[in-house]
């Protein structure tokens, strides 16, 4: 009777084991595959981590194939490729013409991620000087210190155009003949720049040069160094390890009107083809989105280990991050802020559309369809 009791148990747990494996593999067969790209830094990786680590992408039928991008072109170039390797991607300012571009296989913003903090005008020690001594680097001091000066930027990322901006800026309220104006080799950079003059003595020169860099390039120790860069984390937090380079100043310098959106952009053909998966997808974002506002240190966490970063490497001060609640007041009604955001960001970004190419509108740029959506569910 014994032997029958254990074997009746044997018999049992075999099959306890042999469902629970075929529930499992059912359950991984119902997930829906989606090629993520996502950037090495907070803005770029702590969103999808969140989603990773907090079984979000799962919970919402997901199974993430994710790609840790070099760079928001190499990205781009994924995305609209006729044989596509990517369907959605984590973007910031530098190449967000794309959605906004009519032709070849065109691409949507449909999430916004967070308000980027991370871009910082850093420079060698004794270049810029605090006048008034008050501790920090006014706009009046930043624009005295970049008169004739060279900048290192990664032009065609996000610290291209807040560079842009942050000279806008500092040149408000000056007389014409005494503003800064901006030279690149690259004349694409600043097309639709008018300069105010001519002056050799208030031209900034605009170097081309990759991010990943610019720690490297401000380490070295002699006439070939890198004076002044703009970049964005984590370069920016290598670079200020150095001991003669310091801070000047990050997005609180930048006028009102100019926010740094960091956003979410699909595949348009995707998109048709997958409404349902794209709807469960941008849940899932902002599910996890309102997670990470509430555990934002724990994100960081996460961000770097899928990034592979050193601990310690994604810094939140570097983001402006939202709620529940701060997403249905970005989204809520058209006139919401998020609406603001994701328009000044296509009036900025429409005139670097190739030229001989009319811009989508903004309304055909922004699929707003999911976001609306997801927000009626929290």
């Amino acid at each position: 009777m014994k032997r029958i009791i254990v074997a009746i148990m044997v018999i049992c747990c075999l099959f306890s084991v042999f469902a629970q494996g075929t529930e499992e593999k059912a359950a991984s067969a119902t997930l829906d595959k989606v090629r993520i790209a996502i950037h090495s830094n907070e803005g770029g990786a702590s969103l999808v981590a969140t989603a990773q680590d907090q079984k979000i992408f799962e919970k919402h039928g997901i199974k993430a194939e994710i790609t840790v991008v070099t760079g928001g072109v190499p990205e781009m170039a994924a995305m609209r490729a006729d044989e596509r390797t990517l369907d959605v991607g984590y973007i910031g300012a530098g190449v967000a013409w794309n959605p906004i571009d009519s032709t070849g296989n065109q691409l949507s913003f449909i999430f916004l991620d967070c308000l980027s903090n991370a871009e910082n005008l850093i420079a060698k020690k004794g270049i810029f000087n605090d006048a008034n001594g008050n501790g920090k680097y006014d706009n009046d001091e930043i624009f005295e210190g970049l008169h004739g000066k060279t900048v290192y930027l990664q032009t065609g990322a996000t610290p291209g155009s807040w560079f842009i901006q942050l000279v806008d800026t500092i040149n408000q309220g000056k007389p014409a003949d005494q503003q800064l104006w901006l030279f690149c080799e690259d004349a694409s950079y600043t097309a639709g720049l008018t300069p105010a003059n001519n002056n050799p003595a208030n031209r900034v020169q605009v170097v081309n040069y990759d991010n990943s860099n610019i720690p490297a390039g401000m380490a070295t120790k002699d006439a070939s160094a890198v004076q002044i860069a703009a970049a964005y984390a984590p370069s920016t937090t290598t670079a200020l390890k150095i001991e003669d380079v310091e801070f000047i100043c990050d997005n609180s310098a930048l006028d009102a009107k100019y926010v740094s959106p960091s956003t979410w952009v699909a595949s348009n053909k995707w998109i048709s083809e997958n409404p349902d998966v794209a709807q469960r997808f941008v849940d899932a974002l902002l599910e996890a989105a309102i997670y990470r506002y509430d555990h934002i240190e724990e994100s960081m966490v996460s961000a770097d280990n899928l990034a592979q970063l050193p601990a310690g490497s994604c810094d939140s001060n570097n983001l402006i991050v939202f709620s529940g609640e701060g997403y249905k007041e970005l989204f809520g009604t058209k006139s919401g802020k998020g609406y603001a955001y994701l328009q000044a960001l296509y009036n900025l970004k429409k005139g670097a559309v190739p030229e001989g190419t009319t811009p989508k509108s903004f309304e055909d740029s922004f699929n707003d369809t999911f976001i609306v959506k997801a927000l009626q569910n929290i």
